[in-house]
């Protein structure tokens, strides 16, 4: 399984691939003091968490899990050609059925608006993907198949 930032990484890639026209960057840590410095906006991608379904009962722990990302349009118009809405329609175009390392496909959770201030619109575009937990184990500790045969043992 790709680790969380391997899966972050890609939809980043993806995101700056499909949208040149943006800027495309990690959420900030101090999301208050952000600078939008681009000229027209900027897709901002961050981990919401990850759920984990129960183990599959195969001597060893493998777990489905659900991988939550967000990526948060900042751009200074609402409306029209470069708008929030406009950039909100392009990244989900762009990453909705984009498939990360050792993932499932892409798909649309939410969309919600979170304000404007200073001139800058925001809406975040919630989208979640998913894969399989399994965990780092020895494979010399296990006993190896070494023999198929197609005969039923009596």
């Amino acid at each position: 399984m790709a680790s969380t930032v391997e899966i972050l990484d890609a939809v980043v890639q993806r995101l700056h691939l499909k949208l040149p026209q943006l800027a495309v960057e990690y959420f900030p840590e101090n999301a208050k003091n952000y600078t939008l410095n681009h000229s027209l906006g900027a897709l901002l991608v961050s981990y919401l968490g990850s759920q984990f379904d129960d183990t599959t009962d195969t001597g060893f722990i493998a777990q489905p899990r659900a991988i939550k990302i967000s990526i948060t349009v900042v751009v200074r118009q609402l409306n029209g050609r470069g708008g929030a809405i406009e950039v909100l329609d392009l990244a989900r175009r762009a990453i909705v059925g984009f498939r990360p390392p050792d993932c499932k496909k892409i798909r649309a959770v939410s969309e919600k608006f979170l304000g404007q201030a200073s001139g800058l619109w925001q809406y975040a575009l919630d989208i979640s993907t998913s894969g399989m937990l399994v965990e780092d184990t020895e494979v010399a500790n296990e006993h190896p198949l070494t023999v198929v045969n197609y005969e039923e043992a009596p």
